[in-house]
Parts: structure tokens; C-alpha cells; sequence
């Protein structure tokens, strides 16, 4: 079957059946998040095999680079509520022009970020990081801010295929990308005998390359969302400050979340270097059944986008209760498929070059029973999100995520500290009740939202009567 033109998508998103469009266009990207997670699971079990300090600087790592990444991709999914709402509306010009004001925006962050590089070990000092993670942690995490700099430029290319509904191009090229980067770390890992740095060094290596494959396709002359060069260099103020008016919640929003991260994973190491480890691990468990129904809600994000922007209120409402209902299913499955399979993969990562540890794995147990009860909450919550996301409700998303880090999971897991003596327990519990409870709060507000634009659709109908 032909792609679609993106004129013809258009039409296809502003009229066709949502529950079929909505999992016409997020299988793929489920599929990819599914894959996605999986490989990162066996970049984790790498990891394991060098032993548990490592697999605990590589979590710790993780969350210093999504902190970085948030930057990029807060401005990139934010701007692109723009551009989507241009698109719908039929306005390809000003679509154009604020495509290229965003490749403007990008090259100056990619710039600060390759800047930062020398300063890691400072970095690593100054956020008081465990002296244990430092030494191989410090060039390990220069590679990942070079890596994290050049993905920029895929995170483009990804929104711009989703924007066009070309989700089976996402889901094919990251599977390639990652089945690479998976062999390249194997090999550094497993036949070289090499530490976590060359982790970071296949992840730099299988980001260049696609993101030689993305430039590529983004000269696409053709295209409503073409790189051009004489336009993406020509300042345009206005276009600029819109897009990152609307974009700096997104950019706050996941730098806060990740941030928190590295604040819970502290609190953590009052239990012991290890229990970071078990956290992460615990967290790319239930990451299965999270990723792939966010899959789902991703696509609708840019369906409510376009149908906003084309005024067609109450289908962008109908558009995030179908969503709620594919996520609940979709969660639901991979539910079943963890349960099954949690002994299993929780034996793996407990198992290092020196056999198996049962203290690490009994830890990543029990962080596991109630975190993974988190993934219902994570479901419903990724559905409202992604709705008021796809309206352009910045500050409303980033004031949620910050109560759901601020109130919900780092004071929670304080208390939590004064009244459960075992640390996973602890942890557990705290994933559970801010995940879950922060749904609450984000579905009242989407309800009370979806009430306005239905009203204000109806008003646009009288009058036009």
C-alpha cells in the first residue's frame, strides 16, 4: 500500500474513523516503543554482565542524558503542536516557515550541548554524584551529550514522518538503528571485553548514522516540512518566540521529571549504590507495558493537533476518549506479557560475569510488585496528556508533571523513609502511588477542557447559523 500524500493524510485525519486511525497510526509506534524498550533492556542486561556498580552508573547516567534530552525534544514536541495546527488548518507557508524556525532553534542548542562537553567531570562534582560512578561514569556520559546532541536532528525527522502519518518509516528505521547499536555493544561488550563507555560509543555511532539518513530526507523539497537553508538561517523573532513560548513548558516539564529522577535515584543510594541499579531496572521492566501504549497516545497527540487547528473541536475530544480506551487495552496485554515473564528477566540482570547475585535480585523484586501496578495510572495519565499536549496546554502538562515529581513521588518517598524500613518496598511504593495518583488530577482536568471545546464548538455552529 502507497503512502499517502501529506495533503491526503490531512483529509484522512480530519475525517476518518478515530479508533482506526488512532491504531493505524500509533501500531507502529507502540511496535517501535516496544522494541525500543526491549533493546534498552538488553543494553541494561550488557551493562549487568560487567557487574552491578556498572549497571548502576549506567541508570544513574541515563537519567543526567534525559535531562539534556528534554531540552531538545520539549522544544521539538512542543513547536510541533504549532506546525501540526498550521498543517490542519490548510496554512502550508506558515507550516513551512515555522518548520525552519525550529531547525534554527535546534542548531543553537546542539551547539551549547557539544559545548558542555569539558565540563563533565565538574558536572558530575557539582550534582554530587557517587564517587563510585565517577571515573568511568565521567567519559561514558561526554559521549552520551555528543550522541544526545547529534539525536536532535532524528527527533525532527521522527515528528515530521508522525505529523505525515509515515509511522511504519519510524517503526522500521529505529528497529534497524537499535538492531546495530545492539550488535556494535555486544560486540565492544562480549567479544572485546570492553566497559560501559563503548555502550555509549555504539549509541554516538548508530545516532550518525541515522542521522545522516534523516538530513537526507529532510531536503525533501517536496515536502511541507523541508529543510531550507537560506530560511532555517534567517532569524524570524515572532516565529521564534512563539515556538518557544509554547515549548519551554515541554522542555521544563521533562527536564523537572528527569531531574527528579536524579533526585529519588539519591535518595536511593541511602539504601546502597546497588538499589539505583535495581530502581532502573525495575522502571525497563514495566517500561514494556508504559512505552507501548504510549505508542498510541503519541499518535493521537497530532491528531488532535491537526483537527484543533482545522477547527473541529469535538472531534479532537472524541479523538482523546477513544485513546483512553486503545491504551487501556493495550496496557492491559503487556500487563499479562511482564507478569509472565518477570522471574525470568529479573534473574538475567541480577546475573553478572560472577553468577548471580539473589540480594540484587530480591531487591529488583520488590520494587517490581508495585511499580508495576504503576502502568495503569501510566495509561490514563499519557491519555490526558497527550490530549492537552495536542491542544497546546503547555503550561497545564508541565504543571501536572511537576506534582506529580514535587508532591506525589519525591516528599511521598521522604514519608515513605520514616515508616518502611526496606528500601525496595519503599521505592516500590512510591512509583505506585505517583503514577497512579497523579491520573486522577490529569483526568479532571482533560474532562473539564474537553467540556469547553465541545461548548465552543457549538457556540461556532449557532452563530454561523
Amino acid at each position: 500500500m502507497r503512502k499517502m500524500t501529506e495533503k491526503e493524510f490531512r483529509a484522512y485525519s480530519l475525517t476518518s474513523n478515530l479508533y482506526h486511525l488512532i491504531v493505524e497510526v500509533g501500531t507502529p509506534l507502540a511496535i517501535f516503543a516496544l522494541f525500543n524498550t526491549l533493546f534498552s533492556i538488553l543494553d541494561t542486561i550488557m551493562a549487568s554482565h560487567l557487574g552491578t556498580i556498572d549497571v548502576s552508573t549506567v541508570a544513574y547516567m541515563a537519567q543526567l542524558r534525559m535531562i539534556l534530552n528534554a531540552i531538545g525534544s520539549g522544544l521539538v514536541t512542543g513547536s510541533m503542536i504549532l506546525i501540526n495546527r498550521s498543517y490542519g488548518a490548510g496554512e502550508s507557508a506558515k507550516a513551512h516557515e515555522l518548520m525552519n524556525s525550529l531547525f534554527r532553534l535546534m542548531a543553537i542548542i546542539t551547539l551549547v550541548f557539544l559545548a558542555l562537553i569539558p565540563f563533565v567531570p565538574l558536572i558530575l562534582k557539582v550534582i554530587s554524584t557517587p564517587e563510585e560512578f565517577i571515573a568511568e561514569g565521567t567519559p561514558y556520559f561526554r559521549i552520551l551529550i555528543a550522541a544526545t546532541a547529534v539525536n536532535f536532528l532524528n527527533l525532527i525527522y521522527i515528528n515530521v514522518e508522525k505529523s505525515r502519518g509515515n509511522t511504519k518509516t519510524i517503526m522500521m528505521l529505529n528497529i534497524i538503528t537499535m538492531v546495530i547499536k545492539l550488535i556494535l555493544s555486544a560486540f565492544f561488550i562480549y567479544v572485546l571485553e570492553k566497559g560501559i563507555v563503548y555502550i555509549a560509543l555504539a549509541t554516538l555511532i548508530t545516532y550518525s548514522l541515522f542521522a545522516l539518513y534523516s538530513l537526507i530526507h529532510l531536503f525533501d523539497k517536496r515536502s511541507i516540512f523541508s529543510l531550507d537553508l537560506p530560511l532555517a538561517f534567517k532569524a524570524r523573532r515572532d516565529d521564534e518566540k512563539r515556538l518557544v513560548r509554547i515549548s519551554y513548558p515541554v522542555a521544563v516539564e521533562d527536564s523537572a521529571f528527569s531531574l527528579g529522577k536524579v533526585v529519588v535515584n539519591a535518595l536511593a543510594s541511602s539504601y546502597g549504590a546497588e538499589m539505583i541499579g535495581a530502581l532502573g531496572i525495575s522502571n525497563n521492566i514495566c517500561g514494556i507495558p508504559s512505552n507501548f501504549e504510549n505508542g498510541f497516545s503519541d499518535a493521537s497527540s497530532s491528531i488532535v493537533s491537526q483537527n484543533y487547528g482545522a477547527g473541529k473541536y469535538k472531534r479532537a475530544v472524541d479523538a482523546y476518549k477513544a485513546n483512553i480506551v486503545i491504551t487501556l487495552v493495550a496496557c492491559l496485554i503487556a500487563m499479562c506479557a511482564i507478569y509472565i515473564l518477570d522471574e525470568p528477566l529479573i534473574r538475567v540482570f541480577a546475573t553478572s560475569r560472577d553468577g548471580l547475585n539473589p540480594d540484587f535480585m530480591s531487591m529488583i523484586g520488590k520494587i517490581f510488585i508495585y511499580d508495576s501496578i504503576s502502568c495503569i495510572g501510566i495509561a490514563i495519565n499519557g491519555a490526558g496528556m497527550d490530549f492537552l499536549l495536542g491542544l497546546g496546554k503547555t503550561k497545564i502538562t508541565l504543571l501536572l508533571n511537576f506534582l506529580k515529581i514535587f508532591v506525589l513521588r519525591i516528599p511521598v518517598l521522604f514519608i515513605l523513609q520514616l515508616f518502611i524500613e526496606d528500601g525496595a518496598t519503599a521505592l516500590g511504593v512510591m512509583m505506585m502511588i505517583s503514577n497512579c495518583g497523579i491520573a486522577i488530577p490529569t483526568t479532571i482536568i482533560s474532562l473539564s477542557v474537553a467540556r469547553k471545546l465541545i461548548a465552543k464548538e457549538e457556540n461556532n455552529s449557532i452563530v454561523q447559523k
